[in-house]
């Protein structure tokens, strides 16, 4: 814009945000619509679409369209029929497929690679959706993309349509990449020879090791020239909303408010709209009562079930299978344990082959474990299992949905990180918020090759569950609960920055 940049850039960031809502309250006495572009990832997908859904609701004037990419590795079938299902209900929300594009060999692509390539593929026909959807009725007043598709930005831009960016990921994490090209102009030697912590205005000093890994560990490869890409990006948006709350990064979205991040540029306006988690009823939500793994947790006494689930790419090596199996044995605990077929590479890098996860497990340990375990391998209801009032421990890979879904339930943390940002996440959950333990043995780089030993699961466990330490991170993660809670209700910061968009 042409604001005076005489003045702070917390005004800056006022103005921006005064001028989004004059525009909105300008139109808001004709009907008007939101063109939603998601990124075709399992952690993005879900809250974009229930962002989306709830405004829908709350805004009875706005409707919503999601236009969906077509990629060979992840369908949006399910996505697509929850929407059609609110369409049918009276929600003002539909969806559109584009045509498929051709990418030579994608499952050798790495995944911001491959988005980024296939989000330049889809912009010839993303132009001629958003114009076509342009000539109806109902005028677009805004594009809302996935911060992983600013490469998208232009195709809006050409069309006269502002553009708002969803960051499905933390606060903490949106300073970072607001600062990363000021790193990669300054810093010379590749991140990971650092021998000292990275400091970046909104967030406690970083060890580089807890960085973005696979992103950040190379320059000069694609995947992180795709990231900066993106990084450099995210100021042309006219705002962004972070899936998170004030209360839970205070320092991080104080530093985004007052411009700290980019030092004499352009800070968009930052709305903390989280967490946003699924609606009960929904296969996001609580799910159905009737899943064995909930009849399973109803036999047991409160806050006694340890909860192991590592998300959708969270496959690991038959040995560590092996090793979580013991460590589970050894402590005693209840448990239960969602798995999935083991992967011959380390964790989060591929497609879980079509193995039966059974087969990796200790000889006699399903007839040991009776009773106090249960081993699924097949999808559960994660948000229905951290609700229930047995489940007392979330041992996870610290994927960011699954962080708030675990504060949304209060259910406190053993964090277990194995790609992207995971890393950085477990630093917030361990040593910045306190609800939370750590495994002191992870991937990469230790003596016993990678492997996090049944002796360490079991005192993380053992820790959690009977220990003053497990007692005092429970307390936390019960007033943090409560705090996410009073977020999202009307009148609550994430709730009030929902009614203003």
């Amino acid at each position: 814009g042409n604001q005076n940049f005489d003045v702070r850039a917390s005004n800056l960031v006022w103005v921006e945000a005064e001028q989004a809502k004059e525009d909105l309250i300008d139109g808001a006495s004709t009907a008007m619509k939101v063109v939603v572009f998601p990124a075709p990832f399992h952690g993005h997908l879900p809250p974009m679409i229930q962002l989306a859904k709830r405004l829908a609701v709350q805004c009875p004037g706005l409707s919503f369209t999601i236009i969906f990419m077509s990629t060979p590795l992840f369908s949006t079938a399910n996505a697509a029929a929850s929407i059609a299902a609110d369409k049918a209900s009276g929600v003002g929300i539909d969806s559109i497929d584009l045509p498929p594009v051709e990418l030579a060999n994608p499952e050798k692509i790495k995944p911001l690679t491959r988005l980024s390539l296939y989000t330049e593929l889809h912009r010839p026909s993303l132009s001629d959706a958003l114009r076509s959807l342009q000539a109806s009725s109902t005028p677009i007043s805004a594009f809302l993309i996935d911060f992983f598709c600013t490469n998208a930005i232009d195709v809006a831009t050409s069309l006269g349509i502002p553009t708002y960016i969803f960051f499905t990921s933390s606060a903490v994490q949106l300073a970072l990449m607001l600062h990363l090209p000021k790193l990669d102009l300054e810093t010379k030697p590749e991140f990971r020879e650092l021998t000292t912590k990275l400091e970046v205005p909104g967030m406690l000093p970083v060890d580089p090791r807890d960085l973005p890994v696979a992103t950040l560990l190379d320059r000069k490869d694609d995947e992180y020239q795709w990231f900066l890409y993106h990084c450099k990006r995210l100021p042309e948006a006219r705002g962004i909303l972070v899936n998170s709350f004030r209360e839970l990064e205070p320092t991080a979205f104080k530093a985004l408010a007052e411009g700290e991040c980019l030092p004499g540029g352009r800070t968009p306006a930052v709305h903390a709209v989280g967490p946003m988690i699924g609606n009960p009823g929904t296969t996001s939500g609580v799910g159905d009562p009737s899943h064995e793994c909930l009849k399973w947790l109803d036999e047991h006494p409160d806050g006694s079930v340890v909860f192991l689930c590592f998300g959708s790419r969270g496959a690991f090596a038959a040995e560590q299978i092996m090793e979580i199996a013991r460590g589970l044995e050894l402590s005693g605990q209840r448990f239960l344990w969602s798995v999935l077929p083991p992967s011959h590479r380390r964790p989060g890098v591929s497609i879980h082959p079509t193995v039966d996860p059974f087969e990796a497990l200790p000889t006699g340990f399903i007839e040991r474990t009776k009773g106090r375990g249960l081993v699924w391998s097949g999808w559960t209801p994660q948000v229905a299992i951290l609700s229930h009032r047995a489940t007392g421990g979330f041992v996870s890979h610290c994927g960011w949905n699954s962080i708030l879904e675990s504060i949304w339930c209060g259910v406190p943390l053993i964090a277990w990180p194995l790609y992207a940002e995971q890393r950085m996440n477990k630093v917030e959950v361990v040593r910045d918020l306190g609800v939370g333990l750590g495994l002191e043995k992870e991937w990469g780089g230790t003596a016993d090759g990678g492997l996090v030993r049944g002796e360490e699961l079991e005192r993380a466990v053992r820790t959690l569950m009977e220990r003053e330490e497990g007692r005092k991170v429970r307390e936390k993660m019960k007033e943090m609960k409560e705090l996410g809670r009073r977020a999202m209700e009307d009148g609550g910061s994430s709730g009030t920055s929902l009614a203003d968009i």
